[in-house]
C-alpha cells in the first residue's frame, strides 16, 4: 500500500490532473508459416516440418500532464503456441519536457536498452537447448531484476554531448522465484551509455552496459550475477553492420537445474543490405560458459552454443513481408556434443503487421 501511495504522491508532484480519457493507440501483427526442424539426434521424430502462426496487439496508452510531462504505459497480447498470454506490460513511464524519462515499476535492466541492434537473421528458425545448457546466447543475454524498480533514460545529448545517452536503474525487494527454482534476484544495480556519431556517410553507434545483481539465497550460493556487454553498428546506405560481446557470471537457475555460472561469453556478428524490396541478413552467434550445483565453484568443460543463420526479406506490400530463413546450429553441454539440441531449421512465412 505505501508504494501504491508514494508512486500516486510523485505523479500528483509532476503537475494536475488533465481533462478527458487517456490517449492510446494499438499495433500488432499476425506471421504464419512453415517450420521445419531437423535434429543431428537418430530418433525419427526429432525431424518435423509443421504451420508456425503466431499473433500480438501491443496496447499504447499516454496522456501529457498540465506540466508537460507525459505519463504512459502499454501491455500486449501474444499468441504464442495457440495460446494468448499477456506479456510485454510495463510500468508507468514519465517523459520529462527536457526528453528524459523515468520508469517506475516493472523497471531494472538498463543495461539491455544499450544493447546495440547487430544485424540478426529474420524468421521462426529455432532448435531448443536443455535446461542444463548455461551458454546463454546474445550479448545481453544476461539479466536480472525484479518488478520493484525504476530505471532513470537521459536525453540524446547528456553532458551536452550530441548523440551521448545514459541509462540508470535499481531493483529492490520482490523475491519472486521460476517455478522449482531455488534462489532469486533480489536486488540488482544496471548502467548503460550509448553513443551515435555521424562519419560522413556512415552512422556509427556505440553501445555498452554493465550489470549487477544480488540473490536471496546467499547462505547456499557463491556468487552472483556480474556482466557486461559492449558492441558497434554501423550503416552506410542500405549496407548495415554489426558486432558485440558479452562475458561474466551469474545464477543459472530453472525448475530443472541449479546452477552456478562462471565465464560465461558471447559473441555476436551480423550483416544486411537493402535492395529495393529485399533485405538480405546474415548472422552469427557464438557462446560458451563454465557451471556447477548451486553453493559449487564453477569448473570443468564448458557448456557451448553456436548458431549461424541467413534470411531473404521481400516487402510484397505495406505492412505485408514474405521471409525465407535458414538455421545451423551445435550445442555441447560439458564438452560434449547434444544432437538433440544442434541441427538446422528453416522457415518459409508472411507477416501481416499495422
Amino acid at each position: 500500500m505505501k508504494k501504491e501511495l508514494l508512486l500516486a504522491t510523485t505523479i500528483a508532484a509532476l503537475g494536475a490532473t488533465t481533462a478527458g480519457a487517456v490517449t492510446s493507440s494499438v499495433s500488432g501483427n499476425h506471421r504464419m508459416g512453415l517450420l521445419d526442424v531437423d535434429k543431428d539426434s537418430s530418433n525419427a521424430t526429432t525431424g518435423t516440418t509443421n504451420s508456425n502462426i503466431k499473433s500480438s496487439l501491443s496496447y499504447s496508452l499516454e496522456e501529457t500532464l498540465d506540466s508537460g510531462t507525459v505519463i504512459s504505459g502499454g501491455f500486449s497480447i501474444m499468441s504464442e503456441g495457440g495460446v494468448f498470454n499477456y506479456t510485454g506490460n510495463t510500468g508507468i513511464t514519465l517523459t520529462f519536457t527536457d526528453d528524459s524519462s523515468l520508469e517506475l515499476i516493472s523497471a531494472g535492466d538498463a543495461h539491455k536498452d544499450h544493447d546495440v541492434a547487430v544485424p540478426g537473421a529474420s524468421g521462426e528458425m529455432s532448435i531448443a537447448t536443455g535446461s542444463s545448457n548455461s551458454a546463454k546466447g546474445g550479448i545481453d543475454g544476461v539479466g536480472g531484476s525484479n518488478a520493484v524498480g525504476l530505471a532513470w533514460h537521459s536525453a540524446a545529448d547528456v553532458g551536452g554531448v550530441d548523440g551521448l545517452s545514459v541509462s540508470l536503474s535499481y531493483s529492490n525487494g520482490d523475491e519472486t522465484t521460476v517455478s522449482g527454482a531455488t534462489i532469486a534476484i533480489d536486488s540488482s544495480v544496471s548502467a548503460g551509455v550509448t553513443y551515435v556519431s555521424d562519419q560522413g556517410d556512415t552512422t556509427v553507434t556505440i553501445g555498452a552496459g554493465v550489470h549487477s545483481a544480488s540473490d536471496n539465497n546467499d547462505a547456499s550460493t557463491t556468487a552472483g550475477a556480474s556482466v557486461y556487454h559492449v558492441g558497434a553498428v554501423a550503416v552506410n546506405g542500405d549496407l548495415t553492420i554489426g558486432a558485440g560481446v558479452g562475458a561474466g557470471e551469474f545464477g543459472h537457475d530453472t525448475a530443472g537445474d541449479h546452477q552456478e555460472v562462471a565465464d560465461w561469453q558471447a559473441t555476436e556478428f551480423g550483416i544486411s543490405y537493402v535492395s529495393g524490396d529485399f533485405t538480405v541478413t546474415a548472422s552469427f552467434m557464438d557462446a560458451e560458459s563454465v557451471d556447477a550445483a548451486t553453493g559449487t565453484t564453477p569448473s570443468g568443460s564448458s557448456d557451448e552454443l553456436s548458431k549461424a543463420a541467413v534470411s531473404v526479406d521481400y516487402a510484397v506490400a505495406s505492412g505485408v513481408t514474405t521471409t525465407i530463413g535458414f538455421l545451423s546450429q551445435e550445442a555441447k553441454d560439458e564438452g560434449t556434443k547434444k544432437d538433440t539440441s544442434s541441427g538446422s531449421s528453416w522457415y518459409i512465412g508472411t507477416n501481416l503487421s499495422f
